[in-house]
């Protein structure tokens, strides 16, 4: 069954982040009639590739029923009403309200249908309490689920796929919305619980952690926390995880295990393993549900279900074969579990503990547990590297003392706490100020390391490298006299280097996909200069755009040209000049000549009518007027970089790549351009071309008014 069940996995996982488009009913029906067939007339032994076919059937009728139940790209925004329920725990901030609403009844014809399985909102101002299972009438304003698709950084939409969040929007008329009901769900237990705690601890900055210990509520951990969590490599423990729910659903299931082996007639019904087995996976299972089921917190549970299966059914089943079959699942219950980095870790975790210990001896000690940590830290350096672009080397010295302090002096009192908030709300928060103070000495401790070493940044390495170092993790991990062991250190020392290029692969220059203001960056695979700006907030270009790039590839910009001094470019520019004060900042008087050379490149500054400055970028025998300025050339005879309608009061601009072979570019609808200098001159490549995936917007056609 072993071949079966990694042949379904590895099929899963490549439809999940390989597929591009939306798959038609008939391809659905096509892959799955071959795997039946190859089922049913395949000799025995040789029924593994029924498994693939059938494995990626089943993700590919996930990814059209999810495109189903999505507003269409290209829609527009789309006034409509309707009635839905509220689900997960809203998001309080500071002007608005983030809730998600699964809609029951639509009150117009303003959808299409299917209706979107969950709309992510925001209502503005002074909202009303808002509690999940609260059913409300509401006038919203929605658009299809989007986001911005640039070469590093945050992939929003790919996000919302994985979160079944079919469309976005707000609540456009607050007054008019009515609450019309009310049931009682599991999240509103998890609010109330969460509530409880907050008043118990309401002066703690540690009420986040402990609310995602107890009932999976994370909106409270601050961005430091994270950050110091990220750095030592522990951000897997203060939040339930596999471990937390096999540590529960071992305690669990040893005390009733033991007490069962008193009882002689209980004995004689039932053996006390196996009611010790059940006892535990009911535990796990409730403590799943008391963190709303969320999918890391599936993942965990059905990974802890398989093993304790295995266990109850008397199944000679391996350790390697236990974790493939769970692993099948997890894909099965969640197709697009690949896309987040809890799927790497948690299971490559557990891979890296079973190669550790399968087959050696078993040992006790301090050495041993050690050891175990330390690997476990080495083994997912790749992932790690990958997903998040640094290298948490404190985390075999942060592990061995955070993993024993939070399951025994942390998560039992939390957990605790909780069960007496139905006896008494004071031993319930006596309980929490227990937890709460053993955190607090041990955040302390692992802020003092995060601010004594910190982790090593490193640029985002390419997949391939990623692939090279993780066969040196596995060499690392071999047994002793396998060959190729010298070579483990080479393979993981590529992650310090990079993602690497092609000799001329770096002179380039990026127009970003940051939805108003029109920001881009000339780069000869060393330095770079930034041209542009855009509105601030939270989501401007540098967040979105210019800082993941730059850290991704390793690079430092040199200078920053901008083209104006008022909105909507200064937002981003003073987000800029904060981020990076020791750059040089050209502009955006037109008196101030400024030039400088990135390699083969030779860029200036040059007066460009009334579009205010402009880049000339030559090199390599080759010249391209790489114009970078707010208004688009009509008639370009190389790429051009440019926007239109940036000098508007409201800021709404499109940036634009035109080129003389493809037309105009936008990066509203293709995403980020990259300008590349190849044999034949500059080449334009979208990055919808480059990376796009089905949960990606597809290039839509340009307004009527668009260049």
């Amino acid at each position: 069954m072993r071949p079966a069940a990694l042949a379904c996995a590895g099929a899963i996982v490549a439809v999940a982040t390989l597929l591009r488009g939306s798959p038609t009913v008939a391809a659905v029906a096509a892959v799955a009639t071959a795997g039946l067939a190859w089922l049913v007339l395949a000799p025995r032994g040789w029924r593994w590739p029924a498994a693939a076919l059938l494995g990626a059937a089943w993700a590919l009728a996930s990814a059209s029923w999810l495109v189903a139940h999505e507003l269409p790209a290209g829609t527009g925004e789309v006034d409509t009403r309707l009635v839905g329920r509220v689900v997960g725990i809203p998001e309080v901030q500071d002007n608005h309200t983030v809730f998600e609403l699964r809609p029951e009844r639509a009150l117009d014809n303003a959808l299409p249908r299917p209706l979107p399985c969950r709309i992510r909102l925001r209502w503005y101002g002074s909202a009303p309490e808002l509690h999940p299972g609260d059913r409300w009438r509401l006038s919203l304003q929605l658009q299809p689920p989007d986001g911005f698709l640039n070469p590093a950084g945050f992939d929003y939409q790919r996000w919302l796929f994985r979160h079944r969040i079919g469309a976005t929007g707000y609540v456009r008329d607050p007054g008019s919305a009515e609450r019309v009901g009310r049931a009682a769900t599991v999240d509103r237990a998890r609010d109330a619980i969460a509530a409880h705690m907050a008043e118990a601890l309401p002066d703690s900055p540690r009420l986040g952690l402990l609310q995602a210990l107890g009932v999976g509520v994370r909106t409270g951990i601050s961005s430091a926390q994270w950050q110091t969590l990220s750095t030592t490599g522990t951000a897997h423990l203060l939040a339930i995880s596999g471990l937390h729910i096999g540590l529960v659903a071992g305690a669990v299931g040893t005390a009733l295990g033991g007490l069962w082996r008193c009882v002689p007639p209980l004995v004689r019904r039932v053996p006390a393993l196996t009611a010790g087995t059940l006892a535990g996976g009911v535990a796990a299972t409730g403590y799943a549900t008391l963190a709303g089921f969320t999918l890391p917190t599936q993942r965990a549970l059905i990974t802890v279900l398989v093993f304790a299966g295995a266990l109850l059914l008397r199944r000679p089943l391996s350790p390697w074969h236990s974790l493939a079959v769970a692993a099948v699942a997890v894909l099965i219950l969640d197709p697009w579990a690949p896309l987040g980095a809890g799927f790497w870790l948690s299971f490559g975790a557990v891979a890296v503990i079973l190669a550790a210990t399968t087959g050696r001896a078993a040992t006790r000690g301090i050495v041993p547990w050690l050891r175990i940590q330390a690997l476990v830290g080495i083994g997912l350096l790749p992932a790690t590297a990958l997903h998040f672009g640094h290298l948490p080397v404190l985390s075999p010295l942060a592990n061995p003392l955070a993993v024993p302090w939070v399951s025994a002096l942390v998560v039992p009192p939390v957990l605790a706490g909780i069960a007496a908030l139905a006896l008494s709300e004071v031993l319930a928060g006596v309980s929490w100020q227990v937890a709460d103070w053993a955190l607090q000495i041990l955040m302390a401790v692992l802020e003092a390391l995060a601010g004594q070493w910190g982790a090593v940044a490193v640029p985002t390495p390419s997949v391939g490298q990623a692939v090279l170092a993780g066969l040196g993790a596995a060499l690392m991990l071999a047994p002793r006299g396998v060959p190729g062991r010298l070579l483990a250190p080479l393979l993981l020392g590529l992650l310090l280097l990079g993602p690497g290029a092609r000799p001329g692969d770096g002179a380039r220059v990026v127009a970003f996909d940051t939805g108003s203001g029109l920001t881009a960056l000339v780069t000869d695979g060393e330095r770079a200069v930034v041209y542009g700006g855009g509105p601030g907030g939270g989501l401007d270009a540098v967040s979105v755009a210019v800082a993941p790039y730059l850290e991704a590839r390793g690079l430092e910009p040199i200078a920053w040209v901008v083209p104006r001094a008022e909105a909507p470019w200064n937002g981003a520019v003073e987000h800029a000049r904060e981020r990076w004060p020791e750059a040089t900042w050209v502009g955006p008087r037109r008196d101030e000549p400024w030039s400088a050379r990135l390699g083969p490149l030779h860029l200036a500054t040059s007066r460009a009518g009334s579009g205010g400055l402009a880049l000339r970028v030559s090199g390599g025998g080759e010249e391209a007027d790489l114009v970078l300025r707010p208004v688009l050339p009509g008639d370009p005879a190389a790429p051009a970089v440019g926007a239109r309608g940036c000098g508007d009061a409201d800021g709404a601009c499109s940036a634009a790549v035109a080129t003389p072979r493809r037309g105009v570019l936008r990066t509203a609808a293709h995403g980020a351009v990259t300008i590349t200098r190849e044999a034949g001159g500059w080449q334009a490549e979208t990055q919808w071309r480059h990376r796009g995936r089905v949960y990606h917007r597809p290039p839509h056609p340009a307004p009527a008014d668009s260049p």
